[in-house]
């Protein structure tokens, strides 16, 4: 891994003395979050130009060895960007999410790591935003947007908004789109919605050890637009059925994160307004009150994992530098 990182500063331009210009900004490239390969023998790691011709950024996917055996290798085409790759847990695919052809949406690709080339999984009319493999490998998780004008109905230019927040800088106009939560099967492409509502919208789906339960954050209190902050960890099947609630504050609750076991939910929440998000843990059934993991911890939690059924580790800022613990 070191060695990696020495080529690609090696790569980047020296400028001596003299001031950064417009036009060095543009050779510039920038070097994404690597994606460890499930044998840590190989990391995928996306790679972003600037297009100046076309006026636009294109991200490819490399792949290099760990040990720096072998010089990177570019995996996808310039042609059209390639974002957030995945590895299948077996290690024999990479997915990653490319919207190729002219207008066309956001899809979850897949990439054989034995060669040929990718071909596209799934077809949702309005794209894949984030998603995750299951650890069985059998499915992914993701999130698309869908509303009623999916239907192609829509026969007025008026536009009839009945809550508070109804644009937002640079987005615009809200549409009537919310994003849910679909299963995909990982061969088929076949796509199930699991979720569903106008007055609320689902985000940061993460799949149970097990594959039998997936945890996700939602505003259900039906204020979502009206200024709300009232995020909940809420699970559902991944063969659909009745949502669980899992958290218990009257402020946001997020980063729903399983247990090894799968009994176990740990998310961060707050129980006041502005207040600093705290490490609670719940039982992934539901019914139980959350309990505090860590009393008098006074910093920012971001990265949240488990180690083992009783460790878990983070992310944090301290002194302007970015700190494990």
């Amino acid at each position: 891994m070191l060695k990696l990182v020495v080529v690609l500063m090696m790569a980047a331009p020296v400028f001596g003395a003299r001031a950064v210009t417009p036009q060095d900004y543009l050779r510039f490239e920038f070097v994404g979050a690597p994606v460890l390969s499930p044998d840590g023998k190989s990391v995928v790691f996306p790679l972003t130009k600037i297009n100046e011709k076309l006026n636009r950024r294109v991200t490819t996917l490399w792949l290099a060895p760990v040990d720096g055996g072998a010089a990177p290798r570019m995996l996808t085409s310039d042609a059209s960007s390639s974002t957030n790759p995945q590895w299948s847990p077996d290690g024999q695919s990479l997915a990653f999410v490319s919207s190729r052809g002219e207008g066309a949406r956001p899809q979850i690709w897949l990439l054989s790591m034995a060669g040929g080339e990718p071909r596209r999984l799934t077809d949702l009319k309005n794209g894949v935003g984030v998603y995750q493999w299951s650890p069985q490998g059998d499915r992914f998780v993701a999130l698309s947007r869908v509303g009623p004008s999916d239907s192609g109905k829509t026969v007025s230019d008026v536009r009839h908004y009945t809550n508070i927040r109804y644009k937002f800088n640079d987005s615009g106009w809200f549409d009537d789109k919310r994003a849910h939560i679909f299963t995909i099967d990982s061969k088929s492409g076949a796509a199930r919605q699991l979720t569903s509502g106008q007055d609320w919208e689902e985000s940061d789906p993460q799949w149970s050890p097990d594959g039998t339960l997936i945890a996700f954050v939602s505003d259900r209190t039906g204020k979502a637009y009206e200024d709300s902050h009232d995020t909940d960890v809420f699970t559902i099947p991944s063969g659909g059925g009745a949502i669980v609630k899992i958290s218990d504050h009257s402020e946001a609750d997020t980063s729903p994160r399983f247990s090894p076991d799968g009994k176990t939910i740990a998310f961060l929440g707050s129980v006041k307004p502005r207040q600093h998000p705290k490490l609670y843990t719940a039982p992934a059934a539901g019914g139980a009150a959350s309990k505090l993991a860590v009393d008098g911890l006074d910093l920012l939690i971001t990265g949240l994992q488990w180690i083992s059924a009783g460790t878990m580790y983070f992310e944090t800022g301290v002194r302007g530098a970015s700190h494990l613990y």
